[in-house]
């Protein structure tokens, strides 16, 4: 069985932690703005994870599911939408910014970022290891 499942959750567990220091740290220091370019490296790496390795092998295990196969092109759609938002949120602030102004839309990227991962493990990577545990048996 593919190990991507266990590798996009870990990466999901990660940013949750380093943006947790980024919220302590606060974008007014130097260390929280590096600490937020950390975050972002996770994130476009998470997302070149999926892109790459994850969504072409659930397509192909969804080859004969059209129902299952169109969950995987709407995650993929609604995630491009989100991502562009979160890297906008990451490119706002890496030269720093007001300490208000950062604490509001933190919020509300942590918050996109949450009912995403959230998702993405109850629906998506959950549909896709039964597909997968299928193929191996």
């Amino acid at each position: 069985m593919s190990r991507i499942v266990p590798q996009l959750k870990h990466d999901h567990a990660e940013l949750r932690i380093v943006l947790d220091r980024v919220r302590q740290q606060g974008i007014g220091t130097a260390e929280g703005r590096q600490t937020l370019m950390a975050a972002r490296e996770l994130f476009v790496d998470h997302i070149r994870r999926e892109n790459e390795e994850f969504y072409p092998d659930y397509r192909e295990l969804a080859r004969q599911d059209p129902a299952r196969a169109a969950t995987a092109d709407q995650f993929s759609q609604e995630m491009v939408a989100l991502g562009d938002q979160i890297l906008g949120f990451f490119d706002k602030y890496q030269d720093g910014g007001s300490g208000m102004e950062f604490a509001i839309d933190f919020g509300r990227m942590h918050a996109l970022l949450q009912s995403r991962w959230h998702k993405e493990e109850a629906i998506l990577y959950a549909r896709y290891e039964e597909m997968a545990a299928r193929r191996a048996a």
